[in-house]
């Protein structure tokens, strides 16, 4: 719902609200596939945030933003000093046009927008088809010729600005075989799938009927009624809405399908209203802040749960062996009576047998098998020892099965508490007092001259505590298949994340966590939100003559997180 045709109409509302009139003073991008505009009026700056990712996309207003020092790039030249006269969304079509004479600047949200042979055959270019972009920010002239573009210039620059006919009709021009919920989410009202579904339950029905079915034909009058209803309180809202989808499941797991929130500009039949806000940007970073720490934290509780299931399950198998090993007893009193039959007989200090039959003590013949360089008193000594061993073993197995059954209790709690755990800091104790724990745990490569932070069993993040330290972690420490992390724009520590498969990139939970741990050791600690540079250490290189602690990164990756150190790891770092 983030990028709903009505959420896109209040976005544009807002924006002109805020920035009508008001001339551009920078234009730049600082996040992979995120367009920042800045605008100043009344000395008052407000940034216009166009979110272009394929699966969190968003446009919004921000009123407070500050344009990082390093690592940002400016763009769209030509729409610096220009003055902001209209922003619009385009008729049915979901495209916020941001209006900068003679520019205009045409930000596209929805797959498929262009024709890509239109496009080469406007270029005069042969050459084979290419996937148009997804998604696009497009700067057109006066006569509507594209002056650049946020995604492959190259293949828009001079071509002329034209969008695919997004294919909405009015409810009457669909085939009568089509599903009216279908029919309601595809036509010119741009209900979509939610509003749609509101449409739907208002009127009692499920949806799946055909348009062309005499009932739904009898009350059509009063299914575009609703409709229409729907559609004029989603433009009319003052209020913008927060809400959370009743979804009710037989069980409660920690790493279940994510019930996402849901933006909402009306409230919802079957949800219940998290938060109300008074600007729609306000109402939108919410949602997508919301959405992030939930998604970390399903991250975190699927990770812990698979490595409690692990561990539980090789220490019930560790119980099972012991439980079945009973031969140690039977071994230690054999060994017993062996020693005691070899000291009853006459001569004990006969040498030269490889073996000796007796009667034991109920008449019973038995061959033992003896050292013949020993006497029979040293043979029996020997077999009295090894029956001490058996019985020594004896008890050790019995305080292991007490231990392993203490363990299997302990492991079994955390379980429990994982499933009611509803924060990261839940599912970061429970994987910290998992790892403190656990017998036999994975040792990490140690080293006093880095922090070091396991983040699981098999991720290590070593972090430098001073710019010396930054050049040996980075240049000495680092293998190449690392992956090594930097706050953007500011300074602070060098973190390697130790990787032990070269061929695999980490978990997106463990990057997560890698870089918020990174932002933490730098001047961002204090800031909500901010993005780290990440890429493997064999892209990190330091120029000659450079200062210490300096580096140059190429291929690098930016990720936007929240200042942070599991609890359980900061101490423990520090004490290193």
């Amino acid at each position: 719902m983030l990028l709903h045709y009505y959420t896109l109409f209040h976005v544009a509302t807002e924006l002109r609200m805020n920035a009508g009139g008001a001339y551009c003073t920078a234009c730049f991008t600082q996040e992979k596939n995120t367009l920042h505009l800045a605008f100043e009026r009344d000395r008052r700056e407000v940034v216009f945030e166009c979110n272009l990712d394929s699966r969190n996309g968003a446009l919004l207003v921000k009123q407070n933003f500050h344009r990082a020092r390093k690592n940002t790039l400016d763009c769209f030249p030509e729409l610096v000093g220009r003055t902001l006269t209209d922003v619009q969304v385009l008729p049915n079509e979901r495209v916020l046009m941001l209006v900068l004479p003679p520019y205009t600047l045409h930000c596209v949200v929805f797959a498929g927008w262009n024709q890509v042979g239109k496009i080469a055959e406007a270029a005069s270019v042969q050459a084979a088809p290419i996937q148009s972009p997804p998604s696009n920010a497009i700067c057109t002239n006066a006569e509507g010729r594209i002056v650049t573009a946020f995604r492959s210039p190259q293949m828009l620059i001079n071509t002329q600005f034209t969008l695919r006919p997004s294919g909405t009709r009015p409810l009457s021009a669909f085939p009568p075989e089509t599903p009216l919920r279908t029919a309601l989410s595809q036509s010119d009202m741009m209900l979509g799938k939610y509003y749609t579904k509101e449409v739907l339950v208002r009127l009692g029905l499920e949806g799946a009927e055909m348009l062309g079915a005499s009932d739904i034909q009898a009350n059509i009058e009063d299914i575009l009624l609703v409709a229409e209803d729907v559609r004029r309180e989603c433009l009319s809202a003052a209020s913008f809405l927060l809400l959370r989808p009743d979804v009710s499941t037989g069980k409660t797991k920690p790493a279940q399908t994510l019930n996402k929130p849901l933006l909402s500009l009306l409230h919802l039949t079957n949800s219940r209203v998290e938060r109300e806000f008074a600007s729609v940007s306000e109402a939108i970073q919410a949602r997508m802040t919301t959405e992030r720490r939930e998604a970390r934290f399903y991250a975190l509780a699927a990770s812990a749960q698979t490595r409690l299931n692990e561990v539980l399950t090789k220490t019930e198998r560790a119980l099972e062996h012991i439980e079945r090993d009973t031969s140690g007893g039977e071994r230690a009193i054999e060994r017993q009576v062996w020693a005691e039959l070899l000291l009853s007989q006459p001569n004990v200090q006969q040498k030269g047998m490889d073996a000796i039959t007796v009667e034991d003590w109920e008449g019973n013949t038995l061959e033992i098998r003896i050292n013949p360089a020993l006497s029979l008193r040293e043979n029996a000594e020997e077999y009295f020892a090894k029956a001490t061993r058996a019985k020594d073993a004896i008890k050790k197995r019995e305080t292991r099965k007490r231990q392993f059954a203490t363990e299997i209790e302990r492991l079994r709690g955390l379980q429990a508490k994982l499933v009611t755990a509803t924060t990261e800091s839940d599912c970061e104790r429970i994987m910290s007092d998992l790892q403190k724990n656990t017998p036999n745990a994975p040792q990490h490569q140690k080293t006093t001259r880095f922090r070091e932070f396991p983040l699981d069993e098999a991720h290590t993040l070593y972090v430098g505590k001073a710019a010396a330290d930054n050049d040996e972690l980075t240049l000495h420490f680092a293998k190449p298949q690392d992956y090594w992390f930097h706050a953007r724009g500011v300074a602070g520590s060098h973190a390697v994340l130790r990787s032990p498969n070269k061929d695999k990139k980490p978990p997106k939970h463990i990057l997560e966590q890698a870089a918020s741990i990174a932002a933490y050791f730098s001047k961002a600690r204090n800031a909500k939100m901010t993005p780290v540079a990440f890429t493997q250490k064999k892209y990190v290189r330091k120029p000659k003559g450079s200062a210490v602690g300096a580096v140059v990164i190429e291929r690098e990756e930016v990720i936007m997180v929240r200042p942070h150190v599991p609890a359980g790891l900061l101490n423990s770092a520090e004490d290193d």
